[in-house]
């Protein structure tokens, strides 16, 4: 059986789940998510060692005839994180659904492992496609079949709306990457990524530019067009969560990378249009994140911070090569392209924690946890490694991607002209804003989710071990990034020599390997020291610990609700982003006459300013307005069959007086 017909068997045999026993149901969709992963993973292998394109012909007739795979570095690299994160996914899943199967259906479980199953293959087809038509078929399957995921608590109300609207902005980024390929295609009579080069060399680049990068951005999540994804992340299972997170953003982040290979001008206006929405993105991202008391939510947001730090970096090449500086390009390209796979790795191992605590207390709400640690030590101690890495506190890889954005931007500010060293001043201070508030979330997510005491009568205990083997699975990918780092940057900085219009210069990589290598020696000796430090501490505490309320500084008449809460944890933040985050405090004030005040509740809720100002207000209006045409809504179908009558006579009119 050759390669592409295998390819084809497994893709198929995927609908056999919906005929399968329950009990088989888990099992199966882990092999068939195993078969996909290792035949894509041989062809990345095979591109990535040829250093050239692997070209594989589907033999499947399609619009514009028989479209082809084609794998150069960057496909088999994102391959391989897809590959990655979905293969942790259904690991996780298998665990995390198992309650679920005697409270749904078997056709409810089967579509959910089937979706499951056509999102892993629809991202894979996404990266590996070109042919415009087949592509975009790919991506929306892609939607689909995440839809379907997000959907799958259904049931609520608020989870189908939820679905509703992510599916409805998808739909709108298709119709910008449609837009675009027609527009391409009218000019070179190719349809698809391989017009764009032709196009560029001969059009304005920046007007094409922005149409796609609206497209693929609304996809990542960039600010403003992310107001699916705070929403999405947290309605869907948290093993879906952490797919969407980890890897289907990324797709966004895969088109734009794709475009800039093929883009030859412009390259200032286009950096700063790169610019412009990252910072936004970045430290709007990050801002909200640190409002939010919902576990889930805080990940879902820093996902968008996250995507804002990938296009800064990608921004601050794009500025390089206007610049025609080397240095910038080639360290900022290769810091954007490692912090994808950074991201990819802790932020869906945090979304797999978080599932555990949900799992186990059966609440994402912050206020209502606490002191959960010392019966989930295995969960916390992974959410404490993610919180870590996506802090990018060493010893673990999150430092190295950031470390090598700062580099680029620091060998540039005060050797370049004022106006280029100010842009790059911006990053920077974009950058120290996003990793203090980072810290100050995922302290605030760890602090108060596992530590002190218990907020609520919870009854909580380790999760199965399924559920966390991808977590530590993700941990030692990790491990490995940061103690050979060297090797990582060096391997992943290859892909640079693909924007052949950004004079990326490989060679300057090989000259900070080195410093890299010197990073990771301090990681190794740190993760030494505390594995020292805590099996000293095992060996020297081994009589019984006893546990009791937190220590209270002396006071010890409180109980829990004396501890910070989200809320006033992050009061400080909110006080300063009260502009950007607008929070409403729900408290009725004690009044000078009460004498013996009543007991009261205090509650705030914060909102997405871009939500609220530029989606939830502007249909609001709109449906507000269409009240005044209801008069037309008579009930009677002789009146409805009179419309479509006056509507033609209309168009007639216009025509003969030559409107039309």
């Amino acid at each position: 059986m050759d390669e592409i017909l295998f390819f084809k068997v497994v893709i198929l045999l995927s609908t056999l789940i919906f005929i399968l026993p329950v009990k088989w149901k888990s099992i199966s969709g882990i092999l068939l998510h195993s078969a996909l992963a290792i035949m894509t993973t041989q062809w990345a292998i095979e591109a990535w060692s040829r250093g050239s394109q692997v070209v594989i012909d589907l033999g499947v007739p399609f619009w514009g005839g028989t479209p082809a795979l084609t794998i150069d570095k960057l496909s088999a690299f994102f391959i391989l994180i897809i590959n990655l994160v979905s293969l942790t996914g259904v690991v996780y899943g298998s665990g995390y659904l198992k309650p679920y199967e005697k409270k749904k259906n078997a056709i409810a479980m089967s579509l959910h492992g089937w979706a499951f199953f056509l999102l892993h293959a629809s991202m894979l087809h996404v990266v590996m496609l070109r042919e415009g038509f087949s592509f975009l078929m790919a991506w929306e399957v892609m939607s689909m079949s995440s839809f379907l995921l997000v959907i799958f608590h259904g049931e609520h109300e608020g989870n189908l709306k939820t679905g509703i609207k992510y599916l409805v902005q998808m739909h709108a980024g298709f119709t910008f990457l449609l837009l675009g390929f027609l527009w391409v295609s009218q000019e070179t009579g190719v349809f698809g990524f391989d017009g764009l080069a032709p196009y560029f060399a001969s059009h304005s680049n920046w007007i094409i530019f922005l149409i796609l990068f609206v497209g693929f951005g609304i996809k990542a999540g960039f600010m403003p067009l992310h107001t699916w994804l705070p929403h999405a992340h947290p309605a869907a299972p948290s093993s879906v969560s952490g797919v969407m997170s980890g890897v289907m953003i990324k797709m966004g982040i895969y088109g734009i990378l794709r475009v800039l290979m093929d883009v030859q001008q412009d390259f200032l206006i286009i950096g700063l249009i790169l610019l412009l929405v990252s910072i936004i993105t970045g430290v709007g991202g990050i801002a909200y994140a640190s409002m939010q008391t919902d576990l889930k939510k805080l990940l879902a947001y820093s996902s968008i911070e996250n995507i804002g730090i990938i296009g800064m970096a990608i921004g601050v090449a794009v500025l390089g090569k206007h610049l025609d500086n080397s240095v910038l390009t080639t360290l900022a390209l290769t810091g954007a392209l490692f912090h994808i796979l950074n991201h990819a790795l802790y932020k869906s191992m945090l979304f797999y924690t978080a599932g555990n605590v949900y799992y186990a207390a059966h609440t994402r709400d912050m206020n209502k946890l606490g002191g959960i640690i010392q019966f989930m030590p295995v969960s916390g101690g992974l959410f404490l490694i993610g919180a870590l890495s996506i802090s990018a506190i060493p010893p673990f890889n999150g430092f190295i991607s950031e470390f090598l954005i700062y580099k680029s931007a620091f060998q540039v500010i005060g050797t370049a002209d004022f106006t280029t060293s100010l842009m790059i001043l911006a990053v920077v201070i974009s950058l120290v804003i996003i990793g203090g508030l980072s810290i100050y979330s995922f302290t605030k997510a760890f602090g108060i989710s596992f530590l002190g005491s218990a907020r609520s009568k919870l009854s909580v205990k380790e999760v199965p071990f399924i559920m966390v083997i991808p977590g530590l699975i993700s941990v030692f990918f990790m491990t490995f990034l940061a103690l050979e780092a060297s090797w990582a940057v060096g391997q992943i900085s290859s892909m640079g020599t693909l924007f052949t219009h950004f004079n990326y210069q490989t060679t300057l990589i090989y000259d900070n390997l080195p410093t890299l290598h010197q990073i990771s020696m301090v990681n190794l000796i740190l993760l030494v020291a505390s594995g020292v430090v805590y099996a000293l501490r095992k060996i020297l505490q081994r009589k019984e610990i006893k546990s009791g309320p937190t220590w209270g500084c002396g006071y010890s008449a409180g109980d829990a609700r004396h501890q910070y809460t989200p809320t006033s944890y992050a009061n400080y933040i909110r006080e300063l982003a009260g502009p950007l985050v607008p929070t409403q405090v729900v408290y009725q004030s004690i009044d000078e006459k009460e004498i013996f005040p009543a007991p009261r509740n205090f509650s705030t809720k914060t909102s997405d300013l871009v939500e609220d100002k530029m989606l939830i207000q502007p249909v609001e209006n709109v449906l507000g307005r269409m009240s005044s045409i209801g008069w037309a809504q008579t009930g009677k179908i002789s009146h409805y069959l009179v419309y479509p009558l006056v509507f033609l006579l209309i168009i007639v009119l216009l025509t003969k007086i030559g409107l039309l």
